[in-house]
């Protein structure tokens, strides 16, 4: 693991202590380990994009905050301003935190990318807690502030092609990946996060998630799948993914075992009571295929 990478890791590790730390410890622990991780991030180029064009699986988020023109309508320029650094400071943290790259800002908004500089398996994942979090502390600005902002967050996962643009250069991802994750943002509930299908294939599992109507969006021949993610789960479950991605096969084994799944499933149903099932078997048995068809089933 690169020291970039065990950084990222300590970084979430600490982040995810503030409940019992308290923010002002974890905000001195963060401050130095931030500076240095940026440091070596603009060694190694990753503050930007590589020099040169190429094709990557990435996933892009795009967040915009509603608010800020009504109070630039009541309140100085400057102290808006000053509001929106504020509560951008606390969002980008978020992103940078969870290994992802800020694309660019616009007014209101924010593109950020997950798999520009790694090739990490998690980057979705990574992606849609990000997304989670930063309406956590958008929700706990507008607390402190006693201000009226809401954010729409939308996430899609697919090919871009990443490099200059522009008589200035500017690097950045570009392709029908980066507008559509663009257009989820636009549809998204406020207050809410919505990814793709294509996301939602690498995340499952990890979070509670509702499957909503398929919309069409501008750009795009058919209907697509969407889904709104509620919540980080408590109890993370992998579903597995051995085989070829798209291609369902049938369980084979098992059926004595997954029916007892089943019928214990019933039994709290009906009777109201709980009940633990304990799985033991050797590596590579099939627990995690046996867990992935009850999950799917239930």
């Amino acid at each position: 693991m690169s020291e970039i990478s065990q950084l990222e890791e300590a970084i979430l590790a600490l982040e995810q202590q503030r409940s019992v730390l308290s923010d002002a410890v974890v905000d001195v622990a963060l401050a130095p380990m931030r500076e240095k991780l940026a440091a070596l991030r603009a060694q190694v180029g990753e503050s930007r994009f590589p020099g040169t064009r190429q094709r990557k699986q990435v996933t892009v988020l795009f967040a915009d905050i509603s608010g800020f023109t009504a109070l630039a309508r009541e309140m100085d320029a400057e102290d808006v301003t000053e509001l929106m650094n504020a509560v951008w400071q606390r969002l980008d943290a978020i992103i940078l935190d969870l290994g992802g790259v800020i694309d660019k800002h616009m007014g209101d908004g924010v593109m950020a990318l997950w798999g520009v500089n790694s090739g990490r398996e998690d980057e979705p994942e990574r992606a849609v807690r990000a997304a989670l979090h930063m309406q956590d502390a958008l929700r706990t600005f507008r607390d402190e502030r006693e201000l009226d902002l809401a954010m729409r967050v939308g996430v899609h996962t697919g090919p871009a092609l990443l490099g200059a643009i522009g008589i200035t250069a500017e690097f950045t991802a570009m392709g029908t990946t980066v507008n559509l994750a663009s257009r989820l943002e636009g549809i998204a509930p406020v207050d809410g996060v919505l990814i793709s299908y294509e996301t939602y294939q690498r995340v499952r599992g990890h979070f509670d998630i509702r499957p909503l109507p398929p919309v069409w969006v501008k750009g795009s021949s058919v209907l697509l799948d969407v889904y709104q993610v509620l919540r980080i789960r408590p109890r993370v479950f992998h579903p597995s993914t051995r085989g070829v991605e798209g291609v369902e096969t049938r369980m084979v084994g098992r059926q004595v075992e997954f029916e007892r799944l089943r019928r214990a499933f019933k039994d709290v149903i009906e009777a109201g009571a709980f009940r633990v099932v304990t799985i033991v078997g050797e590596a590579g048995i099939g627990k995690s295929r046996l867990l992935a068809e009850f999950d799917d089933w239930a």
